[in-house]
């Protein structure tokens, strides 16, 4: 692809392309992010935006050998932009991004994709583990034997997250529970850690070993139960969507508390997070003109979260481990019985962040290659 014909208006750049599109690129953008605003190591802005008018025009533009060059006023060092870079952003000035995937919804009936853990160190083969768990919120990971298998995993992704369980968290029946989870009871779906001022991203839960009786993992996708109540219960969605909900974990040692949307909309209204979890709510405040409205859209959620046709049963065996996306997919358990076998995950937590930027640096270092 490259560049057949240029052209300025008062306050841009227009390009035309080989394929015969066009791109506009206003110049106080164009000026803002010059490669030469930038340091050469840190890839840090140098430039400052407030040296300049907001109707900055070059006083020359012409195309060169090495790309589109502007000469500005008051400057005696022109700026020159690669065809590439024009090109990477000529869609509304914005960078093509290798983390954004589509999310896909499912019901009770999906089978997650799995992934044996000998070919993680393929960079082809993470960059799809990765493209899948962004598309369906989870995935399987197989043949991860021993204690610390799981835990190494995270090493090929990113950094871990540290919370207020420690970054490593063990999943057993327990004779002092701080946290459901620790019981042998059933445990409803849910979303973990809404009481943060950023839920974690991703959860990776290890199976160590899973011989008790009962015990099975249910998961549910958030995004397909709101998807149906946004059709069905507009006015519920729309509450739920707007008014936040506050959570409140507290044991001896911390009391950690926070509001959040149980449904998170993007700037183009689509759901891009859903965040649940009945059992550490401290209620809606009540007090607020639409109260009750909020509490029948809340049990109308509840009962859609409910509902068998949403929820996927599996139980993990050893050396198996789950990653989703824990501001989307809900998880639970059935109760088990800890006198019949053992039963130890082992989980943590790992920010959506990181995830992105492994999906980035995959992408960047295979066009260079």
């Amino acid at each position: 692809m490259h560049i057949i014909a240029i052209s300025t208006s008062c306050d841009a750049l227009e390009l035309r392309w080989s394929d015969n599109t066009t791109a506009q690129y206003p110049f106080i953008w164009l000026r803002d992010i010059d490669p030469l605003g930038f340091h050469p190591q840190t890839k840090e802005r140098i430039f400052d935006l407030t040296s300049v008018e907001l109707d900055i025009q070059p006083q020359q533009v012409r195309l060169t050998a090495l790309g589109v060059e502007l000469q500005w006023p008051a400057e005696t060092q022109s700026s020159v932009f690669s065809q590439q870079l024009l090109l990477d952003y000529r869609q509304d000035c914005a960078l093509p991004d290798p983390a954004q995937i589509d999310y896909q919804s499912w019901q009770g009936d999906f089978s997650p994709p799995r992934y044996p853990a000998d070919q993680m160190q393929q960079p082809s083969a993470m960059a799809t583990l990765l493209q899948n768990l962004k598309r369906y919120g989870l995935v399987i990971v197989t043949g991860l034997e021993g204690d610390s298998g799981g835990e190494n995993f995270a090493d090929l992704i990113g950094f871990k997250r540290e919370t207020n369980f420690g970054v490593m968290f063990e999943v057993i029946s327990k004779a002092e529970p701080n946290n459901l989870a620790y019981t042998s009871i059933a445990l409803p779906l849910h979303t973990d850690l809404p009481n943060q001022e950023l839920p974690p991203g991703y959860q990776f839960l290890h199976c160590i070993t899973n011989e008790a009786q009962g015990g099975e993992s249910m998961l549910a996708d958030g995004f397909a139960i709101t998807e149906e109540m946004r059709e069905q219960a507009a006015p519920y969605f729309n509450l739920l969507s707007s008014q936040s909900m506050p959570f409140r974990f507290h044991d001896n040692s911390v009391d950690i508390r926070f509001r959040h949307k149980i449904i998170g909309l993007d700037e183009e209204h689509q759901i891009n997070s859903f965040i649940f979890n009945a059992h550490i709510a401290a209620g809606p405040d009540f007090i607020a003109a639409n109260g009750r409205e909020y509490y029948r859209a809340y049990r109308d959620l509840m009962n859609r979260v409910r509902q068998p046709k949403y929820c996927l049963n599996l139980k993990l065996q050893a050396g198996e481990m789950m990653i989703f996306d824990n501001r989307r997919v809900l998880h639970g358990r059935k109760a088990f019985d800890p006198t019949s076998g053992k039963r130890h995950l082992r989980g943590y937590y790992v920010d959506r962040s990181e995830v992105d930027s492994r999906m980035r640096i995959i992408a960047r270092d295979n066009e260079l290659n």
